[in-house]
């Protein structure tokens, strides 16, 4: 069923002087990792016929060519794309109508359309409503339901960007098991690009991308390494040690090459739990994904209360998402809120930002009350003599899919909109920006680039850079590491620590 993937001297756009080149025979299940910006996605999207490289390069699948559009047609219905961001993978807004449209396109016979579609629900879709807003599902189960539309098509070719990068272990394992268990069995030609070296560990062959080539990996040299091996407050302040970051080790011309974490939330290892906040939810297939909790994981240096949630109930039309939920964060704590795929953790981050409003309960952000869902806001902040704006620059938020938050023409003027937005003059916007970009290592020949041409990996970065530019008390930060590289997650933990030391909140979401 697979075909044959042939790529010769590939330029890719922003990697200067790069030769990509690889044969990738029909039936062969290929890992690609890197680093963030080395290219993978851009590589992916050029296979796929929706990038075209700038100069020179050639790719042939089967014999046809996906830069010609007399070809391109023929190969994208040969061709499935799960993209990084499932937001760019999905056409509807329902995964009701989105998932028979591709088939429906090929002219598959409905009771085979109905066929695949059972299979999917029973195996990869559990607990996830399949006719609710697309919008309103969870990072994971969009990603899911991205997975479930492209894997519809029965595609001969199978390209994969991060498809487990939203969920938690177990259910990214359950995930790939699946795919690999498809692909194996009617013969598809996969390309997984992951940071995560168990998954790389299943692939038949596994290639790096590095300054613009490819490197195939040597069989048997990657061998994937324990978690949580250190723990950042037990370094020095601002150190950071290789070893706690190192979960594998590529070897490739007699280099050493460190592989990604897996979950690096493991690497805070406090123990003393507090704060529980507790909920039972209806979303998920098994009791462990029932709650989502705040637990305590470094106890604040004092009581001074930053955001406090009463008996919270947060409800999308008809579906319950969040009830009875109660926590408090103290300034100088770092906190993780834990839970399962569409347990209601990006719903919770969002309501202790203003973002998202409760439909029951209190919420009090650095003293001020926050309306109910329903209630008519100006009338309520004119009446309390405060604003929505003093709530977000207390609390900053950064969303789970940084797309979502990158909206400026370069990526200087992005992180400068918040200081901007707070009052800063231009030069003290651009002093904030700058400083908050080198604390998150964004290279400087980056910030003149338009957001949106970055790889997610600096993407993630960037949108951190743009909350961190605000200094707010309260740091929110959902799935921050999806996406990134070994180094990046290095980056992200150290100025998570540093931030804590100097007396703010950390709130990170996590997988149970």
């Amino acid at each position: 069923m697979g075909l044959d993937i042939r790529i010769k001297d590939l330029q890719l756009h922003h990697v200067p002087n790069s030769s990509v080149n690889v044969l990738i025979r029909a039936g062969e299940i290929v890992g690609i990792t890197g680093e963030n910006g080395a290219g993978k996605s851009e590589l992916l999207r050029m296979i796929a016929g929706i990038l075209r490289p700038k100069t020179m390069g050639e790719i042939l699948i089967d014999g046809l060519d996906p830069f010609h559009t007399r070809d391109l047609e023929r190969l994208h219905r040969r061709i499935g794309f799960a993209q990084q961001s499932p937001k760019d993978t999905m056409v509807f807004s329902r995964l009701i109508q989105d998932a028979p449209f591709g088939p429906e396109n090929q002219a598959v016979a409905p009771d085979v359309i109905r066929k695949r579609w059972e299979g999917l629900k029973s195996r990869l879709l559990t607990g996830i409503p399949d006719r609710q807003a697309f919008d309103t599902l969870s990072g994971g189960q969009q990603q899911k339901a991205a997975l479930a539309s492209v894997l519809m098509l029965r595609s001969e070719i199978l390209l994969l960007d991060e498809p487990t990068s939203m969920l938690g272990q177990r259910e990214g394992k359950e995930v790939l098991d699946l795919l690999l268990k498809v692909a194996r069995r009617t013969g598809q030609t996969v390309l997984l690009v992951t940071h995560d070296p168990e998954t790389l560990a299943q692939m038949d062959r596994v290639y790096l991308l590095k300054a613009g080539t490819l490197g195939k990996v040597k069989k048997g040299s990657f061998v994937p390494m324990g978690r949580g091996e250190q723990d950042p407050y037990q370094q020095p302040k601002g150190a950071i040690s290789d070893q706690r970051v190192k979960n594998g080790n590529f070897e490739e011309d007699g280099n050493q090459l460190s592989g990604a974490l897996v979950n690096p939330l493991d690497q805070f290892s406090y123990e003393s739990k507090g704060n529980t906040g507790v909920l039972r939810g209806n979303n998920a297939s098994r009791e462990a994904d029932h709650e989502v909790r705040l637990v305590m994981k470094k106890r604040p240096d004092t009581a001074v209360s930053a955001i406090e949630l009463q008996d919270v109930g947060i409800r999308f039309g008809k579906k319950t998402v969040v009830e009875h939920f109660s926590a408090e964060v103290c300034l100088g704590g770092y906190y993780e809120l834990i839970g399962g795929t569409g347990s209601g953790k990006s719903s919770l981050c969002k309501l202790m930002n203003g973002t998202l409003f409760a439909n029951s309960g209190k919420v009090v952000v650095n003293g001020i009350r926050l309306p109910e869902a329903g209630q008519k806001r100006p009338t309520f902040f004119r009446k309390n003599d405060t604003d929505l704006g003093a709530v977000r620059r207390f609390a900053g938020y950064v969303m789970q899919n940084p797309e979502d938050q990158l909206f400026e023409t370069s990526v200087i003027f992005d992180v400068m909109y918040g200081p901007l937005r707070a009052g800063r003059k231009a030069m003290e916007a651009r002093q904030d920006a700058e400083a908050a970009l080198r604390v998150l290592e964004v290279p400087e020949m980056l910030w003149e680039r338009r957001p949106e041409s970055l790889s997610v990996g600096e993407q993630r970065r960037v949108a951190i850079a743009g909350i961190l530019a605000m200094q707010p008390e309260v740091l929110i930060l959902d799935e921050p590491y999806a996406g990134l590289d070994r180094d990046g997650c290095g980056v992200v933990k150290k100025m998570i620590s540093n931030y804590i030391d100097k007396g703010h909140a950390v709130i990170v979401t996590g997988h149970a």
